[in-house]
């Protein structure tokens, strides 16, 4: 036998290594979160109470000075009579057809004025439009005893006067209320709601037709 074969006879042959199975890691439980038990309000605030006495007895002034709450002090909204007399001007709103006005009064020798323009150039000294405008002061007898400023918008001149009547009435309204039964009376504080009727299908206007054609 040649000399390689005796040392691979000597060699003893090597086992091949089983492939042990790896151990299977057990996932561990998870852990019941147990809720604590919710404490009443009533509990609670005996708690803290407790605790502030304890604070308090032993450092009388810091507690005292810590938990102080100041009062807090309700501050009650001035009434529109009080609103009036300290700002001494008087607000109205009012509108006819479509037209909206507000109206501000205060106490002075009776300037008109509407849009930044006075009454006359307005109106373009209509007599009629003059007279509705100037009309709850002469009901009220308070003719040259407030200014009247306006701002008005929508509509004509007819009915922005109109809108400025019932603004002038409910302001005075507001700056005295003993000339309420006199302007009521008057119907100077009511709306007048009439409108232009809407045009109907097959007539001319609202209620105006066709001339008929008989031949």
């Amino acid at each position: 036998m040649s000399e390689e074969k005796k040392k691979k006879a000597k060699r003893p042959e090597k086992k091949e290594k089983e492939a042990k199975p790896k151990a299977v890691k057990k996932a561990k439980p998870a852990k019941k979160k147990i809720a604590k038990p919710m404490m009443p309000e009533q509990e609670k605030e005996q708690l803290r109470e407790g605790v502030l006495k304890e604070e308090a007895a032993s450092r009388p002034e810091e507690a005292a000075v810590k938990h102080h709450v100041p009062e807090v002090k309700v501050e009650k909204k001035p009434s529109k009579k009080e609103k009036a007399a300290v700002a001494e001007k008087f607000h109205g709103v009012g509108g006819r057809k479509t037209s909206i006005a507000r109206v501000w009064l205060k106490p002075g020798n009776g300037k008109f004025i509407i849009n930044g323009r006075s009454l006359e150039q307005y109106v373009c000294n209509r007599p009629i439009l003059m007279f509705q405008a100037v009309q709850p002061f002469a009901i009220t007898s308070t003719s040259n005893k407030y200014d009247v400023y306006a701002n008005v918008y929508g509509g004509g001149v007819a009915s922005q006067v109109g809108a400025i009547r019932n603004a002038i009435s409910r302001a005075l309204i507001e700056a005295n209320p003993e000339l309420r039964p006199p302007l009521r009376t008057t119907g100077m504080l009511t709306r007048d709601s009439r409108i232009k009727e809407r045009k109907k299908y097959g007539r001319k206007k609202a209620r105006k037709r066709f001339q008929y054609s008989k031949r």
